[in-house]
Order: structure tokens, then C-alpha cells, then sequence
């Protein structure tokens, strides 16, 4: 009889690790052999598991084979086998309770390895699994702990853990919940882009976090941004979204420039169309057409344009009478038209005009079978954009007239464009067209509210608060209707005559000075003439300018502007010293009307053109002196109201939160009108600005000062308040730092003067690297010539460029820094610090502005002046080296500094004896006269006090070149290496202490 066979034996854990290692095929069949292990030797399993996988936890690099090994633990300690599911429960448990004992380790890679396994098991576990309590507490402290890591990548596990272990409270919005609380918290502040889509991937859907998703669609990393748009599109319900926030994230994504972001977006909204049940209507109006019109029409044509909406199926469905919305071939008796079918059919019109147009240029140009296919597609979009139009010009027109008369002003202006698209060659059609802009043109102001309240799509005149886009539609019409220019502007100002003599309320002249702007903003200067001007001034502008209603002020002075933007100043300097007057002593809304006029007046005709028709101080009262400052004064006063230092102070509170919730549902857009309207800082900061990068040195009698105070502007303003200024000056400084020669000057002629003005605070360091920034942004091709094996090859490349003015500047910021020296020490703890970062800006800034060399100069006399201006920045650099020996980082930029004016001065010149033509001693003792006087002087803002100290002598030119020589010949000496103190003798109390610290040490 033969021997029974013997049983197969069990593959250890070490060699079921490394088979894992080899292919993900073999998982399933290696857990089941891992599982008959643990059931086998429960006791020892967990421990021989535990020493197996240390090599793994020690591996930070994301190796292939490490990956394979995590994701089989994963799915071991997740899997529930049949029979065995308390086993691996207590297991799991086990196994989870002894990473959370690693997941403080030194290593990054235990932690990073920790995290990543924790989060790979709480996320694979099901709904059947159990966990106790007191290990639920113990990973949400841990992992709530590592969340702060310093390292990006444990901070991404240690998020995707926390991922199952949110609670939604007894509300059910998450918001008491210390964990999306903390995700929430570092949205916000965390840097790696890694860790934030990983936050973003974890965190739980609610009321309370929608916001916060969508906010996330504006973040500066593509990665995020898609990462949000995919969390909208597959964890937020549509319905869940409200409608300010809908907007956003729409508006948001199909702006995008990148393309993976903006198919995200698209693929969110064609999520959207599928909860409508592809009621293109009602996703419209989940976006509020008429508060979101252009986010509404863009949702449409992205529709269009992916295939969604199908431009052929839509014009079929007006024969067949399923017409969304009803359709444009309307009864006379019918209802009127939602906003929603209004835009819908806009839209859908004018992408069939579009596609017959690009397909009839195709034909036009193409040859063959392909201007035949072409000729066929444009035939078919006409025909199709003919059977979706209304039948003839009159049936719109009606169509436009009825909402018009019930109030549905909205629904009328998105019909009013589909007009272009009619015939208009028949005069009867133009001669309705006209009538009817007349008419709506010449009603009284109406405010939305006084409408039927069953009527859709109300809007208010502009006058009553409405945004001016009806009015604007009708004279864009009313220009088309008329033979010519004259006719149309003629017929416009008789619409606002009439509103003046006809209805003559308050309203109805700032109804009437808009459409006389609107009419001027593109009128050209021969289609209007002297007597028109004149007329108009008569009647609109003066009796304007004089009311008592401060909207008819600013509608007056704003068309004041526009006469002298379109006719030019008059002689009589009428123009001028209204604007001035409105500028110095009127409303904030008017004023900054009235600095933007005079900002665009100056960009025409220059400040001092402005300027020569101001009264003279004599003739002005003292409550009225501003009135004789010159334009660039007046502008900055303006600017001081709210960005100079002491307007910085802290703003209303409540009116902060108010601007930053609608800044977040709007994406800037609710804070850059009201800024528009109403901030008189903005409108005169953005005049300066304009003005200094169109016309440079030219533009006003001190242009390194307004460019000085435009940098302090820069940094005092909130952008968050203030997205206008904030976005125009980021615009501005690298304009100018990369404009022609005359306006890079100007950087460098301010860089002293901002310094000085933002010496008081703590960010003038701040201020040192922006304009080390700006000063060093240009680049320049050179060639180099190099001999390669006897062939002389020329390569280029680019190099900084030298900063325009660059010399002078780096002489003024060393003389400043020793200026500073040569007062008496500050006593204050606050000025010492001050003082200190004071010179280090000045110190940093020197070693920063990129110097060309004098070599480059053709003149003799140039390089003779140049050389004495760096020789003078050279020594005072080094003077101030040397009294500042214990601010090593001011020392090194110094030292960089001086480094620096040498190597651009190349070889000291010599005459014909072989003697130096620099004099040295000469330069010192100049040097030592201007920084003593500019000590004493009152330019200098650190120290406080002006009293001169001894002067004692630093380090020299000449030293810092044999330093410099000696760590040439020695590579092996440190950079930073400090000249040798005197050794003092060690106290017998210092070399205990620091024996007994020795000794604990060692202990």
C-alpha cells in the first residue's frame, strides 16, 4: 500500500511579498495564499507581516515594485473572506494600530509609506467592515496631525485617510466637523498644487463645502482647477449648487485657456443637461439668463459646439411645432417669451449665421468636390436659419415691439441683434426699425420694479439703476437704420431733447446726457459739428453739471469729457476746470468721472496742455487752492485718499465681508463695478498710469515720484477690495519695466524714493525684491565665439540686460546706506529692526540692478562720468561694509555691490606717467561730504534722529578687490567668509557652561 500524500505546504510571508512584487495578475491568487497563512499561525502572523515590510515602509522613491507591495497589503487587510470575517477584522485592526505607531517616525518615507497605507485600507474597506472607536479617534488624531507634515506627499495620504473619517454632524452639512474644517482651512493656505487635489478629492460633499469646490475653480494650478470641475461634474448634484455659484463655475471654465480644464467644464455641464433631462430651457434658467446673460449664451454655444444641441435638429423642430420655448414664429396673441428661450434663440441663430458664413468663404475660395460640399453645407444653414427666423422684418419688429410695451425690455434686447441678420434693403423695413428705437428711446426712465409683476425679463432704464445695455442696443440699431451718421446722431440727441422737454424730471436728464454719451463714445469728430456741440453744451451739459441730483452730475460731467475727448479743449478752458472742479469738491461717484475724463484728456493732449487753463493761486479762495495744483498733484491726492499710508487703516468690516462673498460668487466681478463707480483712488491711480506708459518722462513734471508713490500703491492696496487697481498696477510695472529706454528709466529714477517711503514698514524688503525684479526682467542676445577642435562656432543666448540707469541708481542706494550709518545708533527695539532691514533692502537692491559696462560707451567724456559715478557708489559701499560688520546679509549684498561697480568699470585707466586717473582719496572724502550731508538732511527717513555720529573709516575699495582676487586664486575659501575678530579670552563661567552642555550631550 503506498504512503498517503503529504499535505502542500504553505508558501511563507516573505516569498508571498515577493511574488506580489512581480505583476498585479497575481494579487487575488496571493491573497488567498496570505489568508490560509494568517489562519494557520495567528499568533506569530502579524509580527513575521510587520518585520517583512520594513524594507517597503523605508522606500520614499515611488518604485514600481514598492507600489505593487502597498497595494497588495491594501487589498489584503480590506479583503472579507467567507467564514473569516471576525479574523480579518481583528486583523485589520492590528495591522492598522501598528502604522499609526510609525506615523510619527523621523523617516519621511515610514510616514510617507504610513499615511499611503492607511489611506489605501480605510478607503478599500466596505460598508460591512467594523472598526472600534477608540482606533476611529486614534487615526483621526494622527492623521489629523500629519495633514501638517512638513512633506507634501504625506500631507496628500495623510488627506486621503481623512478622506471616510468625516462625520456630517446632526445637521448633515459637515460644518461642526473638525476634519473638513482642517480641509477646508488648508485649501486655502497649502502651496503644493499635489496636496491640494488631494484635499480636493477628499472632502465631502455639502452645502457648507460646495463653495469652497467652486472656489477651487480659479486656482492657479490647471491640475486643481480640473480636479474641481471633475468634483462638480461626478459629486455634486446640480440641484445642490446655487445659482450665483452655477454661474461661476461656468463662467470659469469656458474662459478657460487650458484645454484639459475646459473639457472638464464642459463635460460638468453636459452632467447638468443630463439632470434636466436635456432641457436645454431649463438649464438656461438654472443659470439665470438675465443676471448671467453672457454665461447663459456661452453655455449654449459650448452645448453647440460639443454636439449636444444639434443646430439642424432644433431648426426641424419649428416645423414640427415642438419648438423650445415656443419658438420666434409666434402668434400675435401668444405669450410673451421666457429670458431663457430668448437667449436660447439668439444664440441658435446667430451660430447658424456663423456656420453659413464660414462655410460660403470655404466655397468661395475652395475648388473641386470640396466648394461643392462646402457651397451645399452653407445652402443648408441658410435655409435652416431661414425656417428658425420670423418670417419677414416686420413679424420680428412686432415681436420686438410687444415685450418692449410690456416691459420685457431683456427678452427685447436679445431680439433687437436678429435684426442684422434680416433683410434691412427695403426702406419700409429700416423706417419701423427707426420708429421703434424712437420710441423706446424717447420714453419716460422706468424702474423694474414699476412693471407688471407677472412679466419676465424686466429691466430698468439707466437712469434708475439699470446697466445701460437696452439703450446702448438701440442706438447700435438706430445707426444701422439711418442713411448716415449725421441722421443717426441727429436722431438720437432729438430723443434726448425730447426726454428734456417732454417728461423734465431729474431722471429724465441723466437718461438724456446717456444717450448723448453713448452717441459721442463712437461718433467721429466731422460728423458733428460746432453748432451741435454748442447746442448740446446749452442744454444738456451746463444746466447738467450745476443740478442738484448727483447722478445727472456724473452722467454731465462723464458726456463733459467725452466733447472734449471727441472736439478737443477750447480755448476757453471751460472743459478743464469743470472736470477740475467736479475732481476737488464733488461726490465720490462723480469725481471719479471726473479723473478718469482728465486722465483720458491728458493721455490726448498731455497734463501741461491741461494744466495751462488752471486759475492761478490769486484768483482761487483758500477752500478752493487745489484747483490751482497742477494735474499730476490732483491725481495724487486722489490716490492718497485710499491707498496712501494713512489711509491704510482698517476698513469697515462689514462692508470687507460684503465685497468678499460677492467677489467669491461673482469671480471679482461685483468689487471691480463697484470699484469702477465709485472709487475716486482707482480712476486717478489708473489715469497715472495710463499716462506714464504712454508718453514716459513727458507725461508730467515729476515722473520718478508718481512711479514712486504708483509702487506704494502697489502694495498698501487690497486686492481683494480693490481688484481694479490691483490688476491694473500688476499690468503696469512689467509694462514699463519692458517699454522703451525713456520709460525703464523710470524704475530705476523711483527705486530711492519707494524705498524711502516704505522704509517705516516691514515690507520694505518686499519692496527691494520687486523692484530688483522689475530691474532685472529684460533680457538681451549676445554671442559667444568658442574654438571647437579648429572651428571658430558662435552660439547665442540670452542674458540679463543692464537696468536703464542702473549706475546712478546703484551709487544713490550705496550713499543712502552709508548715510544711514552716520546717525546715532536708535535705542528702540522697533527702530533698531527698522533701521537694520532698511539697509538690507538698500544693500540688496544695489547687488541686484544688473550694470552694463562703461566700456560700451562711445564718448570719453561719458566713460570718464560714469567711471567717477561708480567709483563714488564703489566707495561708499565699501565704507558702509565695513560700519555695518554685523549684518551679514547686508555686508554680502554690499560686497556683491561693490563686485559689481568694479567689474563694470573694468581696468583703472591710467595717463601717460603710469599714474591712476582715478583719485581715490579724492572720491573718499567726496563720498564722506555727501553721505554726512544727506545725514543731516531730512531725505534720509532711518534713524529717527538727524544728529551726525563720528565718522570712522570702513573697509576700502581696494580691499574687497584683493578679498575678492584672493577667493578666485582659493576656491576652496567660503564666500562668506568674515574678516578674523580678536579672540577674547573664555571666561571661566562660559567654559562651564559649556562643558555642562557637553556633558548632556553626551548623557
Amino acid at each position: 500500500m503506498r504512503d498517503a500524500m503529504p499535505a502542500k505546504q504553505l508558501p511563507t510571508v516573505g516569498q508571498i511579498l515577493n511574488e506580489a512584487q512581480i505583476s498585479l495578475t497575481v494579487h487575488r491568487k496571493l491573497v488567498k495564499q496570505m489568508t490560509s497563512v494568517r489562519h494557520a499561525a495567528p499568533d506569530t502572523f502579524l509580527p513575521e507581516l510587520c518585520n517583512c515590510i520594513l524594507p517597503v515602509l523605508l522606500e520614499y522613491k515611488r518604485d514600481l515594485c514598492a507600489e505593487r507591495v502597498v497595494r497588495f497589503l491594501v487589498h489584503f487587510t480590506a479583503s472579507r473572506s467567507p467564514g473569516t470575517e471576525d479574523e480579518a477584522d481583528e486583523f485589520c485592526e492590528n495591522f492598522l494600530g501598528f502604522l499609526l505607531n510609525l506615523a510619527t517616525a523621523k523617516d519621511r518615507a515610514i510616514r510617507f509609506r504610513v499615511c499611503q497605507l492607511v489611506a489605501g485600507v480605510l478607503n478599500a474597506l466596505g460598508v460591512e467592515a467594523e472598526i472600534s472607536d477608540d482606533l476611529y479617534e486614534r487615526m483621526e488624531e494622527v492623521m489629523l496631525d500629519r495633514l501638517r507634515d512638513k512633506v507634501p506627499v504625506v500631507r496628500a495620504q495623510a488627506a486621503r485617510a481623512l478622506s471616510r473619517l468625516q462625520d456630517s454632524g446632526e445637521d448633515g452639512n459637515f460644518s461642526d466637523d473638525v476634519i473638513t474644517t482642517s480641509f477646508i482651512t488648508l485649501l486655502g493656505a497649502e502651496k503644493n498644487k499635489d496636496v491640494r487635489k488631494s484635499i480636493l478629492g477628499s472632502l465631502a460633499i455639502s452645502d457648507f463645502t460646495i463653495p469652497h469646490v467652486v472656489e477651487r475653480t480659479r486656482d492657479a494650478s490647471e491640475d486643481v482647477r480640473r480636479v474641481a470641475f471633475l468634483a462638480l461634474t461626478s459629486k455634486v448634484p446640480v440641484a445642490s449648487v446655487s445659482i450665483a455659484l452655477r454661474a461661476a463655475a461656468v463662467r470659469r471654465g469656458l474662459t478657460e485657456r487650458s484645454d484639459a480644464v475646459r473639457g472638464a467644464a464642459i463635460d460638468m455641464l453636459k452632467r447638468w443637461l443630463d439632470a434636466f433631462e436635456g432641457d436645454v430651457l431649463a438649464l438656461v434658467a438654472a443659470l439665470d439668463a438675465e443676471s448671467n446673460e453672457d454665461v447663459a449664451a456661452s453655455a449654449v454655444r459650448a452645448l453647440i459646439e460639443c454636439g449636444r444641441v444639434k443646430l439642424n435638429d432644433v431648426a426641424q423642430s419649428v416645423p414640427d411645432g415642438v419648438a423650445a420655448g415656443g419658438g420666434l414664429r409666434r402668434a400675435s396673441d401668444a405669450e410673451l417669451m421666457s429670458p431663457e428661450a430668448a437667449v436660447y434663440w439668439r444664440v441658435v441663430c446667430e451660430e447658424l449665421h456663423a456656420a453659413a458664413s464660414a462655410s460660403g468663404a470655404t466655397a468661395a475660395s475652395a475648388v473641386g468636390q470640396r466648394q461643392v460640399v462646402s457651397a451645399a453645407v452653407a445652402g443648408e444653414k441658410l435655409e435652416a436659419l431661414e425656417g428658425v427666423l420670423p418670417v419677414n422684418t416686420g413679424d420680428l419688429l412686432d415681436l420686438i415691439s410687444k415685450h418692449a410695451r410690456e416691459g420685457a425690455k431683456f427678452v427685447a434686447r436679445q431680439l433687437l441683434p436678429l435684426l442684422d441678420l434680416m433683410d434691412m434693403a427695403d426702406a419700409a423695413a429700416r423706417k419701423g426699425t427707426a420708429a421703434l428705437c424712437d420710441a423706446q428711446l424717447r420714453a419716460p426712465p422706468q424702474a423694474a420694479d414699476e412693471c407688471h409683476l407677472d412679466v419676465c425679463g424686466v429691466v430698468s432704464s439707466h437712469a434708475k439703476g439699470g446697466d445701460g445695455r437696452w439703450e446702448r442696443s438701440l442706438v447700435t440699431v438706430m445707426k444701422a437704420c439711418h442713411d448716415s451718421p449725421s441722421a443717426a446722431v441727429a436722431a438720437v440727441f432729438a430723443c434726448a431733447d425730447a426726454l428734456i422737454e417732454d417728461v423734465g424730471t431729474p431722471d429724465a436728464h441723466a437718461q438724456a446726457l446717456f444717450l448723448a454719451s453713448l452717441v459721442l463714445e463712437e461718433c467721429p469728430r466731422h460728423v458733428v459739428n460746432g453748432d451741435v456741440v454748442e447746442a448740446l453744451m446749452a442744454t444738456l451739459v451746463r444746466p447738467g453739471v450745476t443740478s442738484a441730483s448727483a447722478a445727472v452730475r456724473r452722467e454731465a460731467v462723464r458726456c463733459l469729457g467725452l466733447v472734449g475727448i471727441v472736439f478737443g479743449v477750447r480755448d476757453d478752458g471751460e472743459c478743464v476746470r469743470v472736470l477740475r472742479a467736479a475732481l476737488c469738491g464733488d461726490c465720490p461717484a462723480v469725481r471719479a468721472v471726473a479723473a478718469r475724463a482728465l486722465g483720458d484728456l491728458a493721455l490726448l493732449y498731455g497734463a501741461q496742455a491741461l494744466d495751462a487753463h488752471n486759475p492761478s493761486r490769486d484768483e482761487c479762495e483758500p477752500a478752493q487752492a487745489a484747483l490751482a495744483a497742477p494735474l499730476e498733484t490732483a491725481l495724487l491726492d486722489a490716490v492718497d485718499e485710499e491707498y496712501g499710508d494713512a489711509a491704510v487703516a482698517e476698513k469697515g468690516t462689514e462692508e470687507e465681508e460684503a465685497v468678499d462673498e460677492a467677489d467669491m460668487l461673482t469671480g471679482g466681478a461685483a468689487a471691480a463695478e463697484a470699484e469702477r463707480d465709485a472709487s475716486v483712488a482707482t480712476a486717478a491711480g489708473e489715469a497715472l498710469a495710463k499716462l506714464i506708459l504712454r508718453r514716459g518722462a513727458r507725461a508730467v513734471a515729476d515722473p520718478a515720484a508718481v512711479v514712486a508713490r504708483l509702487v506704494r500703491c502697489y502694495f498698501n492696496v487690497d486686492a481683494r477690495r480693490r481688484p481694479r487697481m490691483a490688476q491694473c498696477l500688476a499690468v503696469f510695472f512689467p509694462a514699463i519695466a519692458s517699454a522703451p529706454a525713456d520709460r525703464r528709466a523710470l524704475v530705476a529714477e523711483s527705486s530711492l524714493f519707494a524705498l524711502r517711503t516704505s522704509a517705516k514698514d516691514k515690507g520694505v524688503a518686499k519692496v527691494a525684491s520687486y523692484l530688483a525684479h522689475l530691474l532685472g526682467c529684460n533680457t538681451q542676445e549676445v554671442e559667444e565665439k568658442e574654438e571647437k577642435d579648429g572651428v571658430i562656432q558662435t552660439t547665442t543666448k540670452s542674458v540679463v540686460a543692464p537696468a536703464v540707469g542702473g549706475a546712478a541708481l546703484v551709487a544713490e542706494l550705496a550713499k543712502e546706506a552709508l548715510a544711514v550709518t552716520f546717525r546715532p545708533a536708535p535705542t528702540a527695539t522697533a527702530e533698531k529692526q527698522l533701521t537694520k532691514a532698511y539697509v538690507a533692502a538698500l544693500a540688496k537692491l544695489a547687488a541686484a540692478v544688473p550694470l552694463a559696462p562703461i566700456s560700451v560707451l562711445e564718448d570719453a567724456q561719458q566713460r570718464a562720468a560714469a567711471r567717477e559715478v561708480l567709483a563714488a557708489g564703489a566707495e561708499a559701499a565699501a565704507q558702509c561694509a565695513g560700519r555695518v560688520a554685523d549684518q551679514k546679509p547686508a555686508v554680502k549684498d554690499l560686497t556683491a555691490a561693490v563686485e559689481s561697480m568694479c567689474e563694470a568699470m573694468g581696468e583703472d585707466p591710467e595717463d601717460e606717467d603710469g599714474a591712476a586717473v582715478v583719485d581715490e582719496e579724492e572720491i573718499n572724502r567726496r563720498v564722506m561730504e555727501e553721505c554726512v550731508a544727506l545725514a543731516a538732511g531730512d531725505d534720509v527717513p532711518l534713524p529717527f534722529k538727524q544728529r551726525v555720529v563720528k565718522q570712522h573709516t570702513g573697509l576700502s575699495v581696494k580691499e574687497i578687490k584683493e578679498r575678492k582676487a584672493a577667493r578666485e586664486a582659493s576656491p576652496e575659501l567660503d564666500d562668506d567668509a568674515t574678516p578674523e575678530k580678536p579672540v577674547r579670552a573664555k571666561t571661566a563661567r562660559a567654559t562651564k557652561s559649556r562643558a555642562a552642555l557637553k556633558e548632556n550631550v553626551v548623557a
